[in-house]
């Protein structure tokens, strides 16, 4: 089994939230979007295309085809990469504050009591979103940039549960002998993270450059760290160390063979249990997260865990 690896571009429409945690009334975000919201909004849409009624059966489905990089910031050039260095964390060649003023905003709302129309107490709550656009821009003529997410998508034809994946060139068709779709189709808009019901998260394929064909699998040249290699029913990815020290672009699991050093944060999501979806709290444990760096050479699976790293021994 071959695996093929594209190169994702989408166009951010609408304000992004991608919940990270909660300071007093602030709802922060992530600087970035993690494989399992895309994952989830690929699963609905996709279900919903081949007119099956089985979520749980399409979504472990595109786990095994599929092997998912993260989503990250980019003006349509550069890539907004998280990565910690001498002067702190930086995305890009952007400071963590650069960063803040240039793609991060907040909104601010609250209850209102019918009968006094004040405030209703303890309502007060801020929620922090990616900016569609570049809040900062040199003159005040100038017209807004517009922001754009990319990232990387390893693709198997394989077939399961009587669903397939044909590669065609720049694109692929996913299929289950009733009723087929192009990818570029299918994901050509999504909604993604939270507070959909407000209009967040409305993502659209950039019409130019959204889904291209990688063959190089040395990832430097489209702005990653590391190459990788096909091993079979396995995506390794190696990553060299070099005299400015090589990071990680995805979260990590913590492993005692691994020289690294960076920030630990422990994954815990709501997955598919017996009674229905998000119905059951799973802990996947201790990660080292996205931009970390390695102070030593090492192999990595990208797993069928929403794009999650680990060591190869």
């Amino acid at each position: 089994m071959s695996w093929y690896l594209y190169l994702l571009t989408f166009r951010l429409k609408s304000p992004l939230h991608i919940g990270f945690h909660k300071v007093m009334h602030l709802n922060r975000t992530r600087e970035y979007v993690p494989a399992k919201p895309f994952w989830g909004a690929l699963t609905a849409k996709l279900t919903r295309t081949l007119k099956s009624s089985n979520y749980r059966e399409v979504g472990e489905f595109v786990k095994k085809v599929m092997r998912f990089g993260y989503l990250y910031l980019s003006d349509g050039n550069n890539i907004y990469i998280p990565k910690f260095t001498k002067e702190g964390l930086k995305f890009g060649d952007l400071s963590q504050i650069e960063f803040g003023k240039r793609f991060i905003s907040s909104l601010t709302s609250t209850s209102i009591e019918p009968y006094s129309f004040t405030a209703e107490e303890g309502t007060l709550h801020e929620v922090e979103f990616i900016s569609p656009y570049e809040m900062e821009i040199g003159k005040k003529s100038e017209k807004p940039k517009p922001v754009f997410l990319k990232g990387l998508l390893w693709v198997s034809e394989k077939s399961e549960n009587g669903m397939q994946i044909q590669i065609e060139n720049n694109d692929f068709l996913i299929t289950n002998g009733r009723n087929s779709i192009k990818f570029s189709d299918l994901v050509d808009t999504l909604q993604i993270g939270g507070e959909r019901k407000y209009g967040f998260g409305h993502i659209q394929l950039d019409k130019q450059n959204g889904i291209r064909k990688i063959d190089n699998n040395d990832l430097r040249t489209i702005g990653f760290s590391g190459s990788w290699e096909d091993d079979n029913n396995r995506v390794l990815l190696k990553i060299e160390k070099n005299e400015e020290n090589e990071f990680i672009w995805s979260h990590t699991k913590c492993d005692p063979n691994l020289k690294i050093k960076g920030s630990i944060e422990p994954i815990v999501g709501r997955d598919w249990g017996d009674k229905g979806p998000g119905r059951e709290l799973r802990t996947y444990g201790l990660y080292w997260v996205p931009g970390s760096i390695l102070i030593e050479e090492k192999t990595f699976e990208i797993t069928e865990d929403f794009g999650f790293w680990k060591v190869v021994q």
